[in-house]
């Protein structure tokens, strides 16, 4: 379950829309907003980043449920993408190191 805690810390998870060659395109970073609760001794951390379509992401959330890999409601709600139409929902893991 994605946890929120004050005050968020955002990373970049494109690049800064600056470019070596002149006149190339590229989009301007995509912020999420990643919540952090620091580590217990031992634990380490997993994130699964769904991008797509808000249609496609739902239907992919409900699947992965009903395939027994994840509940619907530990998914982050759905944020804005880096592209126009898309979104992006995140699933936070956390587990004991083996």
């Amino acid at each position: 379950m994605i946890e929120m805690f004050n005050p968020p810390i955002a990373h970049s998870f494109l690049t800064d829309g600056e470019s070596e060659n002149e006149g190339e395109i590229r989009p301007l970073p995509l912020i999420l907003p990643l919540y952090f609760r620091p580590l217990a001794p031992g634990q380490e951390q997993m994130r699964i980043l769904l991008i797509s379509s808000s249609t496609w992401v739902t239907e992919t959330i409900h699947d992965l449920h009903g395939r027994g890999f994840a509940n619907t409601k530990d998914w982050s709600s759905k944020l804005p993408g880096a592209n126009p139409g898309e979104v992006v929902s995140i699933l936070t893991r956390r587990r004991q190191r083996p």
